[in-house]
């Protein structure tokens, strides 16, 4: 009888243990499921909040991101939409005995962060299917032209200024310099813009948006009277030297800009800038001042162009040789000083000239010939009834081009102020759109619980973050990104 009893009690511990192995391996399956399965509902909650992308941004600018406020309704509204799907998805299971407890937004990276670097990753990626290499190059072969033109005419008036000349002249009339100085009474943009073209001086406030405190670039050309060699000297080298460093990288935003913002020429939507990429380059807070800041800088590219060609014309040096004979006889004047003020005059002249036909659309000969220079420096005061004439020739250059060129030398601060623009045009319909809450990266912590069932003894298991009140808490970070 006694070992009857024995083995009776030997039977029975091995059948408890056989069936505490059994719950313990039914409860640790449970727990890999379960771990499994909010992992799973973690992604997709991620992966919702990633769908909810802001339309608009993306339909009109091809820019993925999701507003960290949801439309002004704070970042919790983005907690709950996950929370939602996790509840949705976990608290329906049969049998999972599943619960969300805790949904945290814990870190948000914008567009706009580190020097706007996903901003351009994402432009870069979406004008790659359009920009072309020749495209490029082009604007390599002007910078380094414009750049040498520059150099020369610089040098040639600082070696020229001390010429004299014995040569006696029969020239006479009104000093050329006067003629144009009429001319520009108005200032130089009411003579360079197209009849009939009304240019807003609407101011619209930009404060504590996105380019609020970026530095700004002051290189623009000022009008001077061509009396002081010295400062005409100064302005011809105020552009300084243009670095290409970066350039091949900053290409796609250029393009990205011509492409997508309304320009004086090409206006692709009605916005409150009717001259976008004008502000994009001068930052200016209205149309006006966009458009002078950009012809002043183009002032600073074409006219040394346009000098470094009459420098290299004979038949146009012994014109501007026979008037500075006659002006340099008034006691002050020096032949050298005036001969080169003169040149710079009528270079600046045909500079005007170019530019009005460039904001008519029209394109002109970026080096010019003597078959298109078109001013005759006897007749300045008839500057305004020039016929147009748009060159076609392969070396053409269009308003465009040059836009193109200045947007590299802005490229600090050219996402910023295309950012800038983004948020102005948004706010006409959604006061609350902000480009600093556009994120491109969310990462949220997610805590799931999940009843015990068959083993409560379990205190440890790999994937449960901690067991606690009768639980077990999986805790999950997870990321999700444009």
């Amino acid at each position: 009888m006694r070992n009857q009893g024995h083995v009776t009690v030997f039977l029975s511990i091995i059948l408890i243990s056989m069936l505490l192995l059994g719950l313990s391996v039914l409860e640790m399956a449970r727990i890999r499921m379960g771990s499994a399965k909010a992992a799973m509902a973690a992604e997709g909650a991620a992966c919702d909040v990633k769908a909810a992308y802001d339309k608009e941004l993306f339909e009109e600018y091809h820019l993925l991101a999701v507003d960290s406020t949801f439309g002004g309704h704070g970042e919790g509204k983005l907690e709950q939409m996950a929370q939602d799907y996790l509840e949705y998805t976990l608290e329906n299971g049969q049998g999972d005995n599943m619960s969300v407890e805790d949904v945290a937004l814990a870190e948000c990276r914008g567009l706009l962060e580190n020097d706007c670097e996903n901003m351009k990753l994402q432009i870069t990626d979406h004008m790659k299917v359009y920009m072309e290499e020749k495209g490029i190059e082009d604007i390599l072969e002007m910078i380094t032209s414009g750049d040498k033109a520059m150099e020369d005419a610089s040098g040639a008036v600082e070696n020229g200024k001390n010429e004299s000349n014995q040569d006696e002249s029969s020239w006479s009339g009104t000093d050329p310099r006067k003629a144009l100085k009429s001319i520009l009474t108005g200032g130089l943009l009411n003579v360079v813009t197209p009849s009939g073209r009304v240019v807003s001086d609407q101011a619209y406030d930009l404060d504590g948006f996105p380019s609020d405190g970026q530095a700004e670039d002051t290189r623009q050309w000022e009008d001077i009277e061509f009396d002081d060699l010295d400062k005409f000297q100064r302005q011809l080298m105020a552009d300084g030297e243009r670095s290409q460093t970066g350039i091949v990288d900053d290409i796609y935003g250029v393009g990205y800009a011509l492409a997508n913002f309304n320009t004086f020429t090409d206006r692709k939507q009605d916005r409150p800038f009717e001259c976008e990429v004008e502000y994009i380059i001068a930052g200016k807070d209205n149309d006006h001042d966009n458009l002078q800041g950009v012809v002043n800088r183009i002032v600073l590219h074409r006219l040394p162009l346009n000098l470094a060609y009459l420098l290299s014309d004979s038949a146009k040096m012994a014109e501007v040789s026979s008037i500075a004979a006659v002006l340099a006889l008034v006691p002050g004047v020096t032949y050298g000083a005036a001969k080169y003020l003169l040149l710079g005059c009528w270079a600046y002249a045909e500079t005007i000239v170019d530019i009005r036909l460039l904001l008519d659309g029209k394109s002109v000969q970026f080096m010019k010939t003597d078959e298109y220079w078109v001013t005759d420096i006897n007749n300045l005061d008839k500057l305004m009834n020039l016929d147009s004439v748009d060159y076609e020739g392969v070396d053409a250059v269009s308003y465009r081009d040059y836009l193109a060129i200045l947007l590299i030398e802005n490229k600090g601060g050219m996402y910023y102020r295309m950012a800038d623009l983004i948020q102005l045009n948004f706010r006409q319909t959604d006061e609350s759109f902000e480009m600093k809450n556009m994120m491109y990266s969310l990462t949220f912590d997610v805590e799931v619980s999940q009843d015990r069932k068959f083993a409560s003894f379990i205190e440890d298991h790999e994937g449960v973050s901690k067991i606690d009140d009768g639980l077990y808490r999986y805790s999950f970070r997870q990321c999700v990104s444009y």
